[in-house]
């Protein structure tokens, strides 16, 4: 049974009442909790159709809905994984030379920078990637 469900506003019994845009236009479309070392391992997810290990601290993201463009904003962590100098840091990022696409993510982890040593990419126990967006 297929059907429509229309409302401009959604309304708790005690928690009060938010407009349905801020729902649609503001909830994360796409997300994945992974361990990037050894053989990954995805922990939870949504919208993921599969996660693919690159290299080293570069993976990609596969889409099960895609996103109406690529102009989708991307946040995430990375930790788990110590460096002498640097600690349990790390920092997440969009592949920029390979543009984001509707269907895809390419996303890369890297430690921060220290006197000897910088960004140099690294597989994290906990790894994260939220995607925010309009989809398709």
């Amino acid at each position: 049974m297929a059907g429509t469900i229309a409302a401009d506003t959604l309304t708790h019994s005690t928690a009060g009442s938010i407009a349905t845009n801020y729902v649609v236009e503001g909830s994360c479309k796409a997300w994945v909790n992974f361990n990037g070392t050894g053989t990954v391992a995805v922990r939870d997810s949504l919208n993921l159709s599969s996660l693919a290990d690159n290299t080293t601290g570069d993976y990609t993201v596969n889409f099960t809905n895609a996103f109406g463009s690529g102009d989708y904003t991307v946040s995430g962590t990375a930790s788990g994984n110590a460096d002498a100098s640097r600690g349990y840091t790390g920092q997440m990022a969009a592949d920029h030379s390979n543009a984001p696409t509707a269907s895809a993510l390419r996303t890369k982890f890297g430690l921060g920078s220290n006197a000897s040593g910088h960004g140099q990419l690294y597989d994290s126990v906990y790894s994260t990637v939220l995607n925010h967006g309009d989809l398709a």
